[in-house]
């Protein structure tokens, strides 16, 4: 049986609210559950409902479903203890989950879906969090974050879903306003022309904790030293504990900024990522002069400005670029992977991960970073086209070495690329395809390339202007 406790909050006037809840850690595993997973919104495709909102013009609302975890139907017979009213011999029969169940939050998940369904939404593929609707009263879209939803659209529309949630007993709080979404704080003009996407609430906390460390440091014009690169350090010289702490804590908070809003540290706090099993005094340092070039930056934010033509029909421009660092861990020869993914000219997508195979050659690794990039845009495209809407075809990816370009139009194969084989032929096939072309682009213009090295203050700034800029600015 799985065990249960009362859990006692404290109200502002004082008195005390109790609330039963099961101990997660007493289940027993194909007894008491069988699926615990519960999805969520994709970040891409939160960011995707940002830029169609500006470029639309619709409106918006996040509503919070109160007691969420207690509306889920149970699939599994779940029986709890509870001393204040049972007896010895006695247990409880749960019908509906309550908090603290391991799969309290996959069956509110479900029980949500279900719900979105009957009143008209469709979806769910490619992401199962994110749904439409359309009718009379014009389009909606909702993407679904544990027990928090965001509602786009038309704004007789999202008011007429939001009766029909509370219809079928959801107790819903809602905000019309964008300044806590997912943690992040979204604001825009007037018009709706330009936004930014900032954290606030991260950066307060990032200074609370490294203000006074980073006080009397020196002001830089790069977050990292142009160029420098973190080693693991494996058997020599490490940080006290505390300053062991104070790293991953603050490798941590660097990492959730460039998940949202700093995208042009992002391949800084890559580097940083090698040191936090047993990081150096040097790797300690490099963090520091992260975080003080962010604080003092701490105005920037990924910029959102739409581009394009206003038409009855408005097609939907993808454009992607893709770069690799070949063999840039000097320890185990591995290449980074890097690539950034602009909607009507929003950055919606970047990622900068090393590789897991060794490249023997510069091509090589372009054409592994080159299937990174034509996935991601596989998926963007699949959910504009959910959505129904119209993505211009074919879609650009630009990449700044020939080689690789060659490769994804040439189906034949070489002594230097016979061995290349399944990554090449998916790129291949969405060229023959018409799906993607592959374009080559100059290093100075690929940006990319802010993601796969260090660079230097001009190209640093350069690069890193394209996606984030000064608030309000």
């Amino acid at each position: 049986c799985v065990k249960s406790k009362w859990v006692f909050d404290v109200k502002r006037s004082g008195l005390f609210k109790a609330r039963l809840v099961a101990c997660g850690y007493s289940q027993v595993p194909g007894v008491d559950f069988t699926e615990s997973y519960a999805p969520v919104i994709n970040d891409v495709c939160w960011r995707i409902l940002i830029v169609v909102m500006m470029v639309l013009k619709l409106e918006c609302k996040i509503i919070d479903v109160e007691t969420a975890f207690l509306f889920g139907d149970l699939d599994e017979e779940v029986h709890m203890t509870c001393d204040a009213v049972c007896e010895d011999d006695e247990v409880l029969l749960l019908i509906h989950a309550i908090y603290g169940l391991v799969q309290a939050s996959r069956q509110f998940w479900k029980k949500c879906v279900e719900k979105l369904r009957k009143i008209g939404f469709s979806g769910g593929f490619p992401d199962p969090c994110l749904y439409s609707k359309r009718d009379e009263l014009g389009i909606v879209f909702l993407a679904v974050w544990v027990d928090d939803s965001l509602l786009v659209g038309d704004g007789r529309a999202i008011e007429k879903v939001v009766e029909d949630l509370k219809r079928e007993g959801f107790s819903l709080k809602e905000d019309g306003s964008l300044d806590d979404c997912l943690s992040c704080e979204i604001t825009m003009d007037k018009m709706k022309k330009i936004g930014w996407i900032h954290q606030p609430h991260l950066l307060t906390k990032l200074e609370k904790r490294f203000g006074a460390l980073v006080e009397g440091m020196q002001s830089y014009k790069t977050p990292s030293a142009p160029g420098g690169r973190v080693i693991q350090n494996h058997g020599g010289v490490v940080v006290s504990e505390e300053k062991h702490k104070l790293f991953r804590s603050g490798v941590g908070m660097l990492l959730h900024l460039v998940k949202h809003s700093r995208p042009d540290i992002a391949n800084g706090v890559r580097e940083l990522t090698k040191g936090l099993v047993g990081p150096s005094e040097a790797a300690f340092k490099d963090m520091l002069r992260m975080i003080k070039f962010v604080l003092e930056t701490r105005n920037k934010a990924v910029k959102l400005e739409p581009v394009f033509e206003q038409a009855e029909e408005i097609i939907w421009n993808v454009l992607a670029f893709s770069d690799s660092d070949f063999a840039g861990d000097a320890e185990t020869r591995l290449s980074v992977a890097r690539f950034v993914l602009h909607l009507m000219g929003v950055p919606i997508s970047r990622r900068s991960k090393g590789m897991k195979i060794v490249a023997q050659s510069s091509t090589e690794a372009e054409c592994i970073a080159l299937s990174e990039a034509a996935k991601e845009v596989k998926f963007v495209c699949q959910v504009l086209v959910s959505l129904g809407f119209k993505v211009k075809l074919p879609i650009a990816v630009r990449v700044d070495n020939l080689g690789a370009v060659f490769m994804s139009d040439d189906i034949s194969v070489s002594q230097r690329t016979k061995h290349v084989d399944v990554r090449c032929r998916f790129v291949q096939q969405f060229c023959l395809e018409g799906f993607i072309k592959v374009i080559f682009v100059k290093t100075d213009e690929n940006d990319a390339d802010l993601f796969t090295k260090n660079l230097d203050g001009e190209k640093h700034t350069k690069h890193a202007g394209k996606l984030v800029a000064d608030e309000g600015g």
